[in-house]
């Protein structure tokens, strides 16, 4: 027993000596990544060794390289895994894994990148400096070290905004908007659903007042199409409606899907009820069309157009027509600017009520 303790003591600085470039290299490589997500150019110019290369058609040299890594995006996240020390001769490491970053380096939108590397390390007096990394093409003009797929959209969205007008002196006035909207994504299914209410005062007299609901479950039929059910209502005293209900079901597609631009498409039947102040109350059988437009034309901004057309099936003059105009311009991560016009048009409006409405709205929006 006491030779076998003597024996395990002996081996003891060698098997430690054997886990440490393991331990190093791993640590380096950490190093390495987390750099890339803080553009750390000290970092790169520690870990790099002076004749670093990353091999490719052409090849990237190391001052290009740590400019590239500074210059690009690469998101505030990153992951390695599939960590492995393939070799290992003397004061040279060949090494193998995958990085994964949260930004697309070009663009700078959201997007999961995975890169498989080779890289080969070489012991130096002061710690293991990079010299040589290896990646498959990926096929588009970044570079030859990245693998770009869309990433998953989030499971939940959700937002709150506010808009206040307020004037004062030879006439008061007041006009607040407060809305909200949440979208769930538990797995084929998806749930949206938004509110907005806007009421406006001058003198202390209501001058507008309406309030706005409506809720949409679908499901994934294919990656393009999905059947759906709505939920609809509207409540416009200023335009005669004391409240409007509308519930259809019918069948999504989403017609383009390009980045920057995307087209989503409904159609279905439904009924509609409607409590009018001032002649009787209608009910009567609809078919729907909507269509929703987004133009994301700089990595903050965007353009969205939503419509929505109702037709009286049993009396054609009677339908009705939304539409909304939207510029979203995000400021920060949980904050962003929305300016937006609405028109509402009912081709047989309540008597003594005007057949179109407007409002623009300019609103701070919070996304969390």
């Amino acid at each position: 027993m006491p030779l076998l303790i003597v024996v395990a003591l002996l081996l003891l600085p060698l098997t430690a000596a054997a886990q440490t470039p393991e331990v190093d290299l791993r640590t380096a490589e950490e190093r390495l990544a987390a750099a890339l997500t803080k553009k750390d150019r000290d970092v790169f110019e520690r870990l790099l060794a002076p004749e670093f290369v990353l091999r490719g058609a052409p090849d990237v040299g190391r001052d290009t390289w740590i400019r590239n890594a500074v210059a690009l995006c690469w998101g505030s996240q990153y992951e390695i895994s599939d960590f492995a020390v393939r070799g290992q001769a003397g004061d040279t490491a060949i090494v193998s894994l995958v990085l994964t970053t949260s930004e697309d380096p070009a663009t700078c939108e959201p997007a999961i990148i995975r890169s498989l590397l080779t890289d080969v390390w070489v012991r130096q007096a002061d710690g293991w400096r990079l010299a040589l990394r290896h990646s498959g093409p990926a096929g588009d003009a970044v570079a030859q070290q990245f693998a770009k797929t869309d990433p998953p959209p989030p499971r939940w969205e959700r937002t709150a905004e506010l808009s206040l007008v307020a004037t004062g002196g030879n006439t008061d006035t007041q006009t607040l908007g407060v809305g909200g909207s949440v979208v769930w994504r538990p797995g084929e299914w998806v749930t949206r659903t938004r509110v907005a209410y806007v009421r406006s005062a001058t003198d202390g007299l209501d001058t507008a007042e309406s309030l706005l609901a409506d809720l949409r479950q679908s499901r994934a039929l294919s990656a393009r199409a999905d059947v759906y059910a709505r939920a609809a209502y509207l409540s416009d005293r200023f335009s005669g409606i004391d409240h409007r209900t509308t519930v259809d079901t019918g069948l999504g597609w989403l017609a383009i899907d390009e980045a920057p631009h995307s087209l989503r498409l409904d159609a279905g039947v439904g009924v509609t009820h409607e409590a009018r102040l001032a002649a009787d109350n209608l009910t009567f059988a609809v078919g729907t069309v909507g269509a929703l437009y987004r133009w994301r034309f700089s990595r903050t901004s965007d353009l969205t157009e939503q419509l929505l057309v109702t037709a009286d099936l049993g009396d054609a003059p009677n339908w009705r027509f939304q539409n909304g105009l939207t510029l979203t311009l995000t400021m920060t991560r949980l904050l962003s600017f929305k300016l937006r016009h609405e028109l509402k048009r009912s081709n047989r409006p309540v008597p003594g009520f005007r057949a179109t409405d407007t409002v623009l709205s300019a609103a701070l929006v919070a996304t969390f």
